[in-house]
């Protein structure tokens, strides 16, 4: 075998070398992609599991807190005002919200709740027609559903 010759397999030999280097790398970077959307999926789960463990640890108590200031919404004076005033601050500031609903809007059973219905003449779908009780959600999630009156068409 002349010089050459021996420098041409030598190539082919480099070529090969490189070409199997490539192959590992593409190979290894698809292994690191795979593993980075496993541990971005293993993520989302562990933060919908923690959220949802406690949505459901403090749900009760926000129910119960909800329900207080049901009571002082039926009562007058200065002092129910102040606490009912105190309350919504504080639950607010935790992230809770009302959920906004207005009589004449149509009726949504995923955040309202039909507690009483009658008819009319003058509504073309089940619509709001009276406000019972507020509604409030915590991070989008209903706590208490929107108690409400609806009219349905004849």
């Amino acid at each position: 075998m002349d010089i050459e010759e021996k420098a041409i397999q030598e190539s082919n030999e480099i070529l090969d070398a490189i070409e199997n280097v490539s192959e590992e790398i593409r190979r290894l970077s698809d292994l690191f992609t795979r593993r980075l959307m496993e541990d971005k999926q293993k993520n989302v789960l562990i933060d919908t599991v923690t959220n949802g463990a406690q949505f459901a640890f403090i749900e009760p108590f926000l129910s119960d807190l909800i329900l207080v200031l049901d009571r002082l919404d039926k009562e007058e004076g200065e002092f129910a005002e102040s606490l009912k005033d105190e309350l919504k601050d504080i639950l607010f500031r935790r992230g809770v919200s009302e959920i906004p609903v207005s009589e004449g809007e149509a009726f949504n059973p995923s955040y309202m709740k039909a507690v009483r219905m009658v008819e009319s003449e003058e509504v073309s779908e089940v619509t709001v027609n009276v406000i019972s009780r507020k509604g409030y959600a915590l991070s989008g999630k209903v706590i208490r559903p929107t108690e409400v009156i609806v009219a349905r068409p004849v």
